[in-house]
């Protein structure tokens, strides 16, 4: 739909993303709708969608500014690596699942889900040209046909798209996201076809091979729920982005790619009393756990028979903004230090962590150079004076979130913001930390 340029935002000083929309797209929309319509997008704030800085006409071309993101996108990871490992498929799908949810939530539906379109900014997908789609469609119309553009790409097209339905909904996001998954499982597309016709049929007569057969030990459950999005009939799908991430987070991931047991049962939620000596703002819930035979295991694995996590490391946190340098550096440097204080856990430092920023390796393998039974990952994304920042305690191994919460403060008090955000995040590590307490204790 566009090309794209890297340049330099003289105003502020930093690389952005120029895209500049094709003529004839430009010539079927005309100069003024495209803008007015791209303004609902602009207003989006969240982690894993890439923001929208500005968009207009110049000379007869339409354009839209959007951060430069270091890293590669999901298509190139692919054509490097073709199969994913089980836990970046389950992390990746969950994060741009979640930012559908938040989008569809605004009644806006992307159209164009794709591995182009998904950007890996360290170890976070981000998804980008959201709502660009929409607003080609109700700026152009039906003069779209008269020039030969389809909006969408056929191989991530769902069926209704593919016979030109003009009332496709969000559930045409969730059949992009199938084809995502199955193509990181089984490193290749589900339809294939010499040409963009015979692909556009397959997606809609074809019925996909279930993955699990090009892929032999692929979960069930993340098979289930991949093979579910791809359903050719909508309303057999997920119906809604958050069903497919509440089905995700059930999944856990072993070393070898299995399952944990499946008679693993959830506890009800409970209080966690604070220590007295911790000095830190506890005394929230505890988060909703499971527990089982396999997940007993890997606590013990950990804590050499304690029933706790010995050691803990805090990763470089994200600025995917790319404002906030200092404040992501101190944020890093206080949330590591809160941690330590504490004496929940061996905490490692921060120097030894920041060694990992703007690296390849997984999370998982950063914990077993380390030694690491838990890793703390955070984002920040900033919105003018508000800052979204999202973080999550995570067990390497697995892939499973232990404890997540996201945080939107107002900087302008920058120093204030910071240490609220720290001790909360640090009686949230707490409440998962904690050790086992006896029956009535």
């Amino acid at each position: 739909m566009a090309t794209v340029y890297l340049a330099d935002d003289k105003k502020h000083g930093r690389k952005v993303a120029l895209k500049v929309l094709r003529p004839e797209l430009a010539a079927a929309m005309g100069s003024e709708r495209f803008p007015r319509e791209i303004k609902t997008v602009a207003q989006f704030n969240h982690p894993h969608i890439l923001s929208l800085y500005d968009s207009g006409e110049s000379d007869g071309f339409l354009y839209y500014v959007m951060p430069f993101v270091e890293g590669e996108s999901l298509r190139e990871r692919l054509d490097r690596e073709k199969q994913l490992p089980f836990h970046d498929v389950i992390r990746i799908l969950r994060e741009v699942a979640d930012a559908l949810a938040y989008a569809h939530a605004r009644g806006v539906i992307h159209r164009d889900i794709k591995p182009g379109n998904v950007l890996l900014s360290g170890r976070h997908a981000v998804v980008t040209d959201f709502g660009v789609a929409k607003a080609l469609r109700a700026s152009g119309g039906d003069k779209f046909t008269t020039v030969g553009i389809a909006v969408g790409t056929p191989a991530y097209m769902a069926p209704e798209q593919a016979m030109g339905d003009t009332n496709v909904d969000h559930r045409a996001d969730i059949y992009a996201v199938g084809l995502l998954g199955y193509e990181m499982i089984a490193g290749r597309q589900p339809f294939e076809a010499s040409t963009a016709q015979g692909i556009l049929a397959a997606q809609v007569m074809e019925v996909p091979v279930d993955v699990q057969q090009i892929r032999p030990g692929t979960p069930p459950l993340l098979a289930d729920a991949v093979m579910r999005c791809l359903a050719k009939n909508a309303a057999d799908r997920w119906q809604t982005a958050d069903e497919l991430i509440g089905r995700l987070e059930t999944i856990g991931t072993t070393p070898s790619g299995g399952m944990t047991p499946t008679d693993t049962r959830p506890l009800a939620a409970t209080t966690v009393r604070p220590r007295s000596n911790r000095g830190l703002m506890i005394g929230i819930a505890a988060s909703v756990i499971v527990i089982g035979g396999a997940v007993a295991a890997f606590m013990m694995s950990r804590g050499g028979g304690s029933g706790t996590i010995d050691r803990i490391g805090v990763m470089p946190i994200e600025d995917i903004s790319g404002q906030d340098s200092i404040f992501v550096s101190a944020m890093h440097d206080a949330l590591t230090n809160a941690l330590s204080r504490a004496n929940l856990t061996g905490v490692e430092t921060r120097s030894t962590m920041m060694r990992y920023k703007g690296g390849t390796k997984t999370i998982r393998e950063v914990a077993k150079e380390l030694s690491l039974g838990a890793v703390v990952e955070a984002t920040v994304f900033r919105a003018g004076d508000v800052m979204r920042i999202g973080v999550q305690l995570t067990d390497p191994e697995t892939s499973r979130t232990l404890w997540s919460n996201t945080y939107e403060k107002n900087v302008k008090d920058v120093l204030a913001a910071q240490s609220e955000v720290v001790a909360q995040v640090a009686a949230g590590v707490d409440s998962v930390l904690a050790r086992p307490r006896k029956p009535g204790e």
